[in-house]
């Protein structure tokens, strides 16, 4: 006995009906999670294109638990609408498995992109600064107050999370500027600006070579410490 295709075509359809009304709330989770995740590393990279100068960074870790949610929940959602069914069993924990490796991967391909960002604008901000510094050719120490900052340098250490304490090394026709910078242990990093070079440069407290070849930089110069404000 033949079926006519009107009669095959609501058999169809019914299935298909019924497995698009089941994958409606896992759809609905999966695309909630994918903009949790989404939001997080989208935070946490504002965060490290905009943050104070840094040798790594916590919000790194951020990034790196975030962009493998990305990863699988946007595998996730492509799956289910190809397949018209959810990931499962250990298809699913392979898919998990899987998205880690790449979302970190990826955490540190950004990271390397970020990095730089945040030096850019730290150096970009604090151009007109170091500029009055030269201008003024320090020959002595002055008192907190002596190298101030303007209005949008200020706003600028604000937003960034700045840590303020600074030294400025002098003597002999030049000077050294020496910053604290954040790290992603409790060592911290170094930023110091170099006037005969007219650069910036920076490194981790733990680097030993940078930091005996740091001071046999500044050896030779007075120290005079203030705050930036």
């Amino acid at each position: 006995m033949e079926v006519s295709p009107d009669a095959a075509s609501p058999r169809l359809e019914q299935p298909l009906a019924e497995a698009r009304k089941g994958l409606a709330w896992p759809l609905r989770i999966s695309v909630a999670w994918l903009l949790a995740w989404t939001g997080l590393a989208l935070w946490a990279a504002y965060g490290l294109a905009t943050a104070w100068p840094y040798e790594m960074h916590p919000l790194l870790v951020v990034l790196a638990l975030a962009l493998p949610g990305v990863v699988f929940r946007t595998a996730d959602l492509l799956f289910m609408r190809w397949r018209r069914r959810r990931l499962a069993g250990w298809w699913r924990t392979g898919g998990r498995l899987a998205a880690l490796p790449l979302g970190v991967a990826l955490a540190f391909a950004l990271f390397s992109m970020l990095e730089p960002m945040s030096m850019a604008r730290f150096e970009r901000e604090i151009a007109p600064w170091v500029s009055r510094i030269h201008a003024i050719a320090p020959m002595s120490c002055q008192a907190d107050g002596g190298y101030p900052v303007d209005a949008a340098l200020a706003s600028y250490l604000e937003r960034s999370g700045a840590l303020r304490k600074a030294t400025l090394h002098h003597g002999n026709g030049r000077f050294v500027i020496e910053l604290a910078g954040r790290s992603i242990d409790i060592d911290g990093s170094t930023l110091y600006y170099e006037s005969a070079t007219r650069k910036w440069n920076r490194f981790h407290n733990d680097n030993r070579e940078r930091s005996v070849a740091f001071e046999a930089l500044v050896k030779p110069l007075a120290p005079c410490r203030f705050t930036l404000s």
